[in-house]
């Protein structure tokens, strides 16, 4: 009888991970004496209806069951030496139960404890050499991270444990082998709803610590999951040469050996970020929504020397309205930015992220990301629904040069480029254009 895995709705509204770690010694080719080991013969569960993935049946549910030629590592210990033993699944009845058969080495005594770890990966194709960070428990990390965005049993790492008997050959398996992660089903989708097709797509906590990163062939994909504690989550991809991130919050904490699924609408670039911190497409979307649009999304990543940088940038949809009287507070790259005289930006400051004064470095990065040209960024801020920035005329960066001064940026309409002067904050006025950090 088949077992299938119940629906369950995953409430993101993107911390922490388990990791499932133990250490395993690789194990050197087989010797004659394991190859002349003990045979044990031994009968596993029906796997219950939170357990392997194997087939979408098109209903939001999946197909649970264990199947022949399937492997399982049998981990154990013999005299301080440790080894690994494949068990094979030979049959499996009616019900669901299945019969392993593996050996074990000869000298393995009476009641040795032993750790089963579904699936077993073999690295050779043989039953002789083993990978160990591949069998299922020992880098979580490396199993996490070798995704394809498929639906198949490597999604379902699973870990028991038992005693193995050899005077009369037999294994008493006292932990049924279960389930170590989640099934997330994930579909991809820009701001407007159309799917994209991530070429990577990573999954990190609120530390931004990658949890797995899945290379997908379709907008829709499956992806495994340690299980996740309520928090916020970051989801970030590529697809077609942009960049994507979006943020999720789990509100109630997932469960290994589940299955969830989850639209993702993830921003890139040229979309705003309003003052309730969430993404839209543009001002308008923003406005339809009850909220307001601050700034547009101009870099995503994070190698811009801000500490507190994680995923990206968004530039001010407008100059700082009283500029004559911003003031900066030492180290420059790392204040916010007060706005001290707009209410406005204030008012939302905590909401939507940190303003901060960009510096020299943020100001080339967030030109980079539009082909190097000041023009372009202007272009995709007036289309976002803000105001461009005025050429000719300088504009602050919070690169410090000497105890008193700082650069400066003009974008030259002459050339079409930019260029970097020192200036003296206490003496000289120039335009301010603050960014948000998220």
């Amino acid at each position: 009888m088949k077992k299938i895995f119940g629906f369950a709705a995953l409430l993101l509204t993107l911390a922490a991970c388990n990791k499932n770690e133990t250490d395993i010694t690789p194990v050197e080719e087989l010797s004659d004496s394991k190859k002349e080991g003990i045979i044990i013969t031994a009968t596993l569960a029906p796997k219950t209806a939170d357990t392997k993935a194997v087939a979408n049946n098109g209903d939001n549910k999946i197909t649970v069951t264990w199947a022949e030629n399937e492997h399982i590592a049998i981990l154990y210990e013999v005299s301080g030496t440790k080894y690994v033993a494949d068990a094979t699944i030979i049959s499996v009845d009616a019900n669901g139960a299945a019969t392993i058969e593996f050996t074990v080495e000869s000298g393995t005594a009476d009641y040795t404890a032993c750790t089963l770890v579904y699936p077993a990966k073999l690295s050779d194709g043989t039953t002789t050499v083993y990978n160990d960070e591949l069998s299922g428990v020992k880098d979580a990390a490396t199993l996490l991270s070798a995704q394809d965005g498929t639906l198949n049993a490597n999604l379902d790492i699973r870990v028991g444990a038992g005693t193995i008997q050899t005077t009369t050959p037999s294994l008493d398996v006292t932990i049924q082998p279960v389930a170590q992660y989640s099934i997330f089903k994930f579909t991809a989708q820009d701001l407007s709803g159309t799917g994209i097709t991530p070429s990577e797509f990573k999954v990190s906590d609120s530390e931004d610590n990658v949890i797995a990163t899945v290379s997908p062939s379709a907008s829709a994909f499956y992806v495994a999951l340690p299980a996740l504690a309520v928090g916020t989550y970051w989801f970030s991809a590529t697809a077609d040469s942009k960049p994507y991130i979006a943020s999720a919050r789990v509100t109630s904490a997932t469960s290994a050996g589940t299955y969830y699924q989850s639209t993702v609408k993830m921003a890139t670039l040229g979309d705003v970020m309003a003052n309730n911190g969430k993404f839209y497409a543009n001002a308008a979307a923003a406005t339809t929504a009850g909220t307001k649009a601050l700034a547009m999304i101009a870099y995503v990543g994070s190698e811009t020397g801000i500490s507190s940088l994680k995923h990206g940038l968004a530039i001010g949809l407008k100059d700082e309205d009283n500029y004559g009287d911003f003031t900066m507070e030492h180290n420059w790259a790392e204040s916010v930015c007060s706005k001290k005289n707009d209410p406005e930006y204030n008012e939302y400051y905590i909401a939507a992220g940190h303003w901060y004064l960009p510096s020299k470095n943020q100001w080339d990065a967030m030109f980079n990301s539009y082909g190097g040209s000041y023009g372009n960024l202007n272009t995709a801020i007036t289309a976002a629904g803000g105001e461009a920035l005025s050429e000719g005329f300088p504009y602050w960066t919070s690169t410090e040069e000497y105890v008193n001064s700082a650069y400066s940026i003009t974008l030259d309409p002459g050339t079409g480029d930019y260029y970097y002067v020192i200036k003296a904050p206490l003496t000289e006025t120039n335009y301010v254009r603050a960014v948000l950090v998220f």
